[in-house]
């Protein structure tokens, strides 16, 4: 019996560390495998463990073998999955803004500079920006940078819109696009917390 109970300490104590190692969350694991965070707590606690096929997709998730978990040797990882995450996501976001930025040197330097007010090309980077936000959040299964990404998209594209109209019209009362982004920003927050709660039931 002490030797089970060790052994399940043994596993526990495993899926603390290469979850840590990996620079995750108990939450943020959970959304992955669709568990509760109480789970996963659990599991860390050594008051109940996951099954042999979760334990593999956790396994394959670490960039480790099943028998790692079993082991007290623990196995060192040269770069954590939330690094090679935030490698590529920043990596595109850069690259979204040097398109960005070699539109706005040629907008700049070209006759119509003069017409359009070229340096708005910055705020429709940063809504572009936040869409690339989202479809990384997604991909990651990070719901709150996919709540934040999402805000970002509501308001600085009515923002870009409103610069715009602003910009090379006479319509009036513009302000009041940005009262369309108030039931948005509500159901976004609604969207995250229902999600959210749908993973710890």
């Amino acid at each position: 019996m002490d030797e089970m109970k060790s052994k399940e300490q043994i596993i526990a104590d495993n899926l603390a560390y290469y979850r840590k190692a990996a620079g995750l969350t108990q939450l943020e694991i959970a959304d992955k495998f669709n568990y509760s965070d109480k789970s996963i707590s659990k599991w860390e606690r050594a008051e109940g463990l996951p099954d042999v096929l979760v334990l593999k997709s956790l396994a394959d998730f670490y960039g480790i073998q099943v028998d790692d978990f079993f082991n007290e040797e623990k196995k060192k990882t040269p770069l954590t999955k939330k690094s090679k995450h935030y490698f590529i996501v920043g990596l595109s976001e850069l690259l979204l803004w040097l398109v960005f930025a070699v539109a706005f040197v040629l907008f700049a330097i070209s006759p119509i500079k003069d017409v359009f007010p070229w340096w708005l090309i910055f705020i429709y980077a940063s809504a572009a920006s936040s869409i690339l936000a989202v479809v990384w959040s997604g991909v990651y299964h990070n719901k709150l940078l996919q709540l934040i990404a999402t805000s970002g998209i509501i308001w600085l594209s009515i923002t870009s819109l409103f610069l715009t109209l602003l910009l090379t019209t006479t319509m009036p009362m513009l302000w009041l696009l940005y009262l369309i982004g108030i039931p948005l920003q509500g159901l976004a927050v609604l969207w995250y917390f229902l999600k959210r709660n749908s993973h710890k039931k």
